[in-house]
């Protein structure tokens, strides 16, 4: 019987797939519509979504792997379609940011989804998973934070700002 696929599944494959693991560069993932029809279609569990965005290790990590610019390349990508035609009720948003160091690298992935919107989306709650991947040598260990949020603009919004100013300033160095 084959394993029944969970967001972290998902999550997890395209942030592997983004991250190249099998050479020394950078993937370009140009097929965002499919990871989140991938994502729309399937049920997603909310239990263990107890953490405040604010209290996120993965997200702090980030903030402070940019900020420290300690890493000889950075990229990032994301999915911002804002809805696909045939979801009116849900939205999902998917970020990545990859860096990489000497031979080794370091992703980080992560999905915002809002299970019911509101009429004004951007302040809808909702959930996000986020995934780290570390390569060491031929192997890598994947982990998994979750968080949950009342109102995306004063929640989550400051964190994806913050997130792209200081990858813009990477880029500038």
């Amino acid at each position: 019987m084959p394993k029944k696929l969970t967001v972290e599944d998902v999550l997890s494959d395209e942030l592997k797939r983004e991250m190249n693991l099998d050479t020394d560069t950078f993937a370009v993932i140009d097929d965002w519509d499919s990871v989140m029809n991938s994502v729309y279609q399937m049920p997603i569990e909310y239990a263990g979504y107890t953490n405040r965005i604010g209290d996120m290790k993965l997200l702090k990590e980030m903030v402070d792997t940019l900020e420290a610019a300690d890493f000889d390349q950075v990229k990032r990508s994301e999915s911002r379609k804002k809805q696909l035609a045939q979801f009116k009720k849900t939205l999902s948003m998917y970020y990545n940011v990859v860096f990489m160091k000497g031979k080794g690298k370091v992703g980080y992935g992560a999905l915002i989804h809002f299970p019911k919107l509101k009429s004004s989306p951007d302040r809808s709650g909702g959930i996000v998973l986020a995934a780290r991947i570390v390569v060491d040598g031929d192997r890598h260990r994947v982990s998994f934070e979750r968080g949950k949020f009342d109102d995306f603009l004063v929640e989550v919004k400051p964190f994806i700002n913050l997130l792209g100013d200081l990858y813009r300033q990477t880029r500038k160095m």
